[in-house]
């Protein structure tokens, strides 16, 4: 069984898998052995080391944190520690071991031992962990203390609250006969445990959804009352009642709720780890554990929701899951996880050390060992902020009875926060990459001594550029194997260790000569954690400059022979440092490229023999391990190796599956982040990756019965029009500007060799196949009319263009150019004039960068619309045009539009043009009743969404966005539900320039 700790941050178990040799995987690799032991008489690419001695890449361009964590009670060690506690009266620590041992010992620095209290493993049957203790406020009188443990998995009761009582030896014991079991729920990963008394005397208990990671909320607990779990509990110790070991108080939430379970205070967490009061003013904090996107701190209100697993904070799980009694509640604060992986809530600082913490709440993050602090006014955040970074395994926070806060490391020792004595050298951070130690020679781009070119097998798109990678490490040091959390192999990198890989453009496509040096990027580890710099090479690429935090863009001219002048426009990304850790993080990496999976294969190196500077090929990995950069404690796995996705040699499975690695997998794998649940992670098996035949999660794009991935069936498959859009939809998001239609053809030839499997919807993929066929039919009389007399194209292009299956058939001809530059240029401009946004998306990368409309895309501000003086009249054609919002879809406005959605003829007497953009931009904050989505699953298990037309004895008629009805008689109806997501979608803006949507925005507030 997982330990409890393993269960509660289950969402980063990122076990990796043995590559098995079946139809849908990478064959089994072979050992290491055999990659580092060839014939002995083979030369090894780098005979002896150089010590990298130049570096200057120390310390960060933004001044130090303020607080550095140092250890106290320094001769102390426990082992798997879980929870702290102190209580008046007495001048001791109280510490909770995973394994059931609990310990006391003097709160004095210079204490030599902790004193056993108890052992719960031993003295209590069937205890397997220990998740949280606290002390009653009348402990100095009754003498008790309250424990949080856990039986064996899946039993209904096997999760415990217990009371014991503890004797007034010094030091302190507790007899287990002493045990009264006040309350239990069912155990399971995500217990919850934590117990803590409120000034208002009565003991909170947080429980979480009793569930492994995956998938999310299994068991359905999410918003239900009628059960403990996913809640904090709130319950008078004091007094029993009803048989049980306690009463609930007459204000809590729920008492009059029917089949609420009473003890409830508040509910809608997954996990939440560790909860603490406010000793001033009582306010309940909660560290919400998250699942796939974020980690979330809640100050937990009197029957506050707070969504799970609707919501993960503010991000969709199962929008279309039955809501609680009460309205969900926004965390006060959300990390997501290229910061956050694992959230430890904390504790208001009221100590005497830290005066300018004072009031402060302080938490911190399992995973990447980060501390933050927030202040809240009781109403909303004042100022928030990250307080220290740390390799601690941050699991709980305790304080002593003057109110210093303390750090449990899981790993057995207790830290405190102080000020940062290191100065800040933010200054003497290079600036430039010449000083950065590198290079010999900037310029030439030489690298210095000791630092060592390296390749990989399988490139990252980057919009067309090719990269130049380098390792450097300070000194002689190396690369060494250690174990994460749970077990699994991780890389430890030397301290100021950097990672460099500098990005040419061709600026005259296919001459080498024309190339020219746009980016280094820079990854740097400081001893706990890896930081992302992008520098800018100058124009007579001597040297480059550091970009700033937030990134920059430039615009490059490309020479392009099918452009009217010659040129084309790209524009170059240079990615902000939050953006580097969105990939970098601790799921995918960091770093991405410098791994087995990549490093597996030959190097050229320089070698003199004789005077004469020939070339010498050996395995990247057998140089460096013979170098010292990799040390041998690495060598006991097997050797796997992606395939280069250019080398049409190789395995046409494999070649598709390692450019979905390197392109999706850093936010595409298990705990990474991706919004969509599928896995592109090369070590993942297919058939378990969640795109086989899965339902698309955020949207079809018009595709009729579409799956991530259909087998088979490329124009049915989400993934391949993800690749070929340059709209909202485009992927990959992060790295990438320009569609690569190398990938597009590998994606597609990959998916269409697939065995086809059964379908969902026979109805689906009829249309489909129907479209698909005529789709290639015409394709071929546009083919055959070249090559006769041809009549007008445009019919038929236009026929093709007319739905989006049909518009990826035609581009499929123009990737494989099939099609003269005649009815490719047609084509271009039926497609990038359609009204169909999706279709227009298809073809926009062959509309010049600087024609492009400059769209709003994801960034929307809105005080940049609102600043902008809108035009009632243009406004008036956005909302009726086709393609554009398309609003008149589902509203009316007078005589004119659909009646779908709310007839919009006089909301600008409503709302203000502050809250007509709200409400576009966010149109799931508050939803019209009387059109609410309802989602409706039938017996047959067809699925079913629309407004409720009406609902009789007989049977339910919903009526969808086409305005058509679906009648399900009512014996047939096996679920309907409200969803908390509106029918209008959001998004809607994406697509317009700042200017449309002013004009919109301005024509709405005309409709009085």
């Amino acid at each position: 069984m997982k330990s409890a700790v393993q269960c509660l941050f289950a969402v980063v178990l990122l076990v990796p898998r043995l590559f098995a040799a079946d139809a849908t995987n990478a064959v089994i690799a072979p050992t290491w052995k055999a990659v580092l032991q060839p014939d002995s008489s083979e030369p090894v690419g780098i005979e002896r080391r150089v010590p990298w001695t130049t570096s200057r890449l120390v310390g960060s361009p933004e001044p130090p944190l303020p607080y550095v964590v140092t250890r106290v009670f320094p001769k102390l060690k426990f082992k798997d520690l879980v929870d702290m506690a102190n209580t008046a009266g007495i001048d001791r620590l109280f510490v909770a071991e995973q394994w059931g041992k609990v310990f006391s010992f003097r709160n004095d620095p210079g204490a030599e031992r902790p004193e056993l209290v108890i052992d719960l493993q031993k003295e209590v049957p069937g205890l397997t962990q220990l998740y949280g203790m606290a002390f009653h406020p009348g402990f100095a009188t009754n003498h008790f203390v309250y424990f949080c443990y856990v039986l064996k998995d899946g039993l209904p009761d096997g999760t415990h609250v217990s009371r014991f009582t503890m004797t007034q030896s010094e030091p302190p014991r507790i007899d287990s006969a002493t045990e009264k079991i006040v309350i239990t729920w069912l155990s399971g990963g995500h217990n919850g445990g934590c117990v803590k008394f409120g000034l208002d005397g009565f003991l909170y208990i947080s429980t979480g959804d009793s569930a492994s990671p995956d998938p999310p909320d299994p068991l359905n607990t999410r918003q239900d009352l009628s059960d403990l779990l996913s809640s904090v509990l709130r319950v008078d110790v004091d007094h029993e009642d009803n048989g049980k070991a306690y009463r609930v108080p007459a204000d809590n939430p729920f008492v009059s709720a029917p089949g609420a379970r009473n003890e409830i205070w508040a509910y809608g967490f997954r996990n939440p780890w560790r909860m603490s009061i406010d000793r001033q003013n009582g306010a309940l904090w909660v560290g919400d554990v998250g699942w796939e996107l974020w980690e979330m701190i809640y100050r937990v209100e009197r029957g506050g929701n707070y969504g799970w697993s609707i919501v993960e904070g503010p991000q969709s799980v199962k929008p279309n899951a039955k809501p609680g009694p009460t309205p969900i509640l926004a965390p006060v604060v959300s990390h997501p996880h290229s910061e956050a992986a694992s959230i430890t809530g904390g504790c208001v600082y009221h100590g005497k050390r830290l005066r300018q913490l004072e009031g402060t709440y302080i938490y911190g993050d399992w995973v990447t060992g980060k501390l933050w602090g927030l202040r809240h006014d009781g109403k909303r955040v004042s100022w928030q902020g990250e307080l220290a970074n740390s390799t601690l395994q941050v699991v709980c926070f305790g304080e002593d009875n003057a109110g210093e806060l303390y750090i449990a490391d899981y790993g057995g020792g207790i830290y405190q926060l102080e000020a940062n004595p290191v100065p800040d050298t933010s200054r003497s951070f290079p600036r430039k990459l010449s000083e950065t130690g590198l290079f010999a020679s900037t310029k030439s781009h030489t690298p210095a001594p000791g630092v060592i070119p390296f390749s990989v097998n399988a490139e990252l798109w980057s919009d067309g550029a090719m990269a130049e990678r380098l390792a450097a490490f300070p000194g002689t040091s190396g690369v060494y194997k250690g174990k994460d959390l749970w077990g699994s192999v991780k890389w430890i990198f030397p301290s100021n260790g950097v990672l460099a890989k500098t990005l040419s453009l061709e600026l005259e496509p296919g001459k080498a000569r024309a190339a020219r040096r746009i980016e280094t990027q820079i990854l740097h580890f400081d001893g706990v954690s890896w930081h992302g710099y992008s520098f800018r090479w100058n124009d007579d690429q001597s040297d480059a400059m550091l970009v700033e935090m937030a990134g920059a863009d430039r615009a490059l001219e490309i020479a392009d022979a099918q452009s009217r002048d010659g040129h084309r426009r790209q524009t170059w990304h240079f990615h902000s440092r939050a953006e580097c850790l969105r990939c970098h993080n601790p799921w995918g990496g960091p770093p991405l490229a410098f791994n087995f999976l990549e490093l597996n294969k030959d190097q050229p190196y320089p070698s003199t023999r004789g005077g004469a500077v020939d070339a010498c090929r050996d395995n990247q990995i057998r140089t460096l391990a013979h170098i010292g950069m990799l040390d041998p404690s690495l060598f006991d796995e097997p050797s796997p190796k992606l395939a280069d996705p250019r080398d049409p040699k190789a395995d046409l499975q494999e070649r598709a599956r390692s450019w979905l690695h390197v392109n999706c997998a850093h936010c595409h794998r298990f705990g990474a982040g991706g919004s969509v649940a599928s896995f592109f992670n090369f070590d993942q098996k297919l058939e378990e990756s969640r795109t086989l035949n899965a339902s698309p999660s955020q949207g079809t794009f018009g595709i009729p019965g579409a799956h991530v991935i259909t087998p088979g069936e490329p124009l049915r498959s989400v993934l391949y029009y993800r690749l070929s859009s340059l709209g909202p939809a485009h992927m990959p998001r992060i790295g990438s500007r320009v569609v690569s239609e190398d990938a597009l053809n590998l994606i597609y030839d990959w998916i269409k060799q697939m065995p086809k499997g059964p379908t969902t919807n026979e109805a689906d993929a009829a249309t489909v196949a129907n479209l698909v066929a005529a789709s290639r039919t015409l394709s071929g009389e546009l083919r055959a009319e070249e090559n006769s007399s041809p009549k007008e194209p445009g019919e038929r292009i236009e026929r093709l263009v007319s739905s989006t299956v049909g518009a990826l058939a035609l581009l499929r001809e123009m990737n494989t150019k099939a099609l003269s530059p005649v009815l490719q240029a047609e084509a271009i401009a039926r497609g990038t004039a359609n009204a169909n946004v999706l279709v227009r998306d298809l073809f926009e990368r062959f509309v010049p960068e600087e024609r492009r409309a400059q769209r709003l895309g994801t960034s929307i501000k809105p005080d940049q619309i609102l600043a902008l003086k809108g035009d009632a009249a243009r406004g008036e054609k956005v909302f009726f045009s086709e393609g554009s919002a398309q609003c008149f879809q589902c509203h009316r406005v007078r005589d004119r539009g659909r009646d779908f959605g709310p007839d919009l003829s006089r909301i600008g007497q409503k709302y203000s043009r502050a809250q007509l953009l709200e409400n576009i931009l966010e149109p799931s904050k508050t939803i019209d009743p009387a059109f609410a989505t309802y989602q409706l699953e039938a017996k047959n298990d067809q699925n079913y969404s629309g407004l409720l037309v009406r609902r009789s004895p007989e049977e339910v008629v919903l009526k969808d966005a086409n305005l058509n009805e679906t009648h399900v008689k009512l014996g047939d109806v096996k679920t309907m539900e409200t969803s908390k997501v509106s029918a209008m979608p959001e998004g809607l803006l994406q697509a317009l320039t700042a200017q449309e949507a002013a004009d919109l925005i301005e024509f709405l507030s005309t409709l009085r």
